[in-house]
This record gives structure tokens, C-alpha cells and sequence, in this order.
């Protein structure tokens, strides 16, 4: 019985240490690892080198630096506008979901040269233990393929 209660003691603990409270501001750096599910390419014939791509990606994440989160689900939607040489910008939005069921959007922005896309989101409408945060993060993604590797350093406030 006392290993038991001992056992439940310090499970409890670690739940209660990692949960955000009330009012605390969670700072991260996470890794995103995403591959497009979707993608769909126009040419814009008026100009030699546009294109537009609409595009769907799943992925999972990471924290490795802030409070300790079990890796959580990616969906990303977005839109690029992409000129020769791979120069261009992107718009979007993204869902975050975890383990325990919450979840919350972003609506991200970015610059995409040399293989990087460096940008910023705004997060928004969050459910269960995010309801009602806020928050933002900058990103630096590298582009493989159908694979994008984001760096993510963000900021989130608790009501």
C-alpha cells in the first residue's frame, strides 16, 4: 500500500509540475517535422518563373527547450507564391493537438530564399488547457523536398 501511495505521489507531482497554470507565460523552442500530403502547382502564364502552390502538410513536434510537452500532431495549410531561383512568400494556417486533446491555430507568415522559409505566426482559439491564450512564435524552416524542418522559438500566454 505505501509503494503504491508513493508511486501515486510522485506521479501526481510530475502531472502538477508539467500543466500550465493560470496566468504563466509557457517560452519554447520546438522542432517541426513536416511532409506535404497535398500540393498543387499553377503556372501563372503572364510572367516566366511564377508560380503559385497550394499545398496541405502532417507533422509532429517537439519542445526541446521550455516546459516538457509529450510530442504533439501538426496539420498545415498554405498558399506560396514562388518566383525563379525559389524566391518567394507563403500565408497560412496551422493546428496544434496534443496529447491530452487540447489544441490551438496559427496563422503564419513567411519569406522563402536560399531553402529557408523564415517567418511568424500568431496563435489563436485555443481549446481544453489553452483556452483562451495567446501567443507567437518566429520560424526558420529548411526545405527537403516534400519534407520541411522548422526551428520554432514561441511565446505563450495563459488567461
Amino acid at each position: 500500500m505505501n509503494r503504491s501511495l508513493s508511486f501515486l505521489t510522485v506521479f501526481l507531482t510530475l502531472v502538477i509540475v508539467q500543466c500550465a497554470t493560470a496566468g504563466e507565460t509557457i517560452k519554447f523552442h520546438a522542432q517541426h517535422v513536416n511532409v506535404a500530403t497535398s500540393m498543387e502547382k499553377v503556372e501563372v502564364q503572364n510572367e516566366s518563373g511564377y508560380s503559385i502552390v497550394m499545398f496541405q502538410a502532417k507533422g509532429v513536434g517537439l519542445r526541446t527547450e521550455g516546459p516538457s510537452e509529450a510530442p504533439y500532431k501538426i496539420e498545415i495549410w498554405g498558399i506560396g507564391q514562388y518566383r525563379s531561383g525559389g524566391i518567394g512568400k507563403e500565408h497560412g494556417y496551422g493546428k496544434f493537438t496534443f496529447s491530452d486533446g487540447s489544441s490551438y491555430y496559427e496563422e503564419w507568415t513567411g519569406r522563402v530564399s536560399e531553402g529557408h522559409s523564415v517567418g511568424t505566426a500568431v496563435y489563436y482559439n485555443g481549446t481544453g488547457r489553452f483556452e483562451g491564450m495567446k501567443g507567437d512564435s518566429s520560424f526558420d524552416c529548411t526545405v527537403l523536398g516534400d519534407r520541411f524542418v522548422c526551428e520554432v522559438d514561441g511565446t505563450i500566454d495563459l488567461p
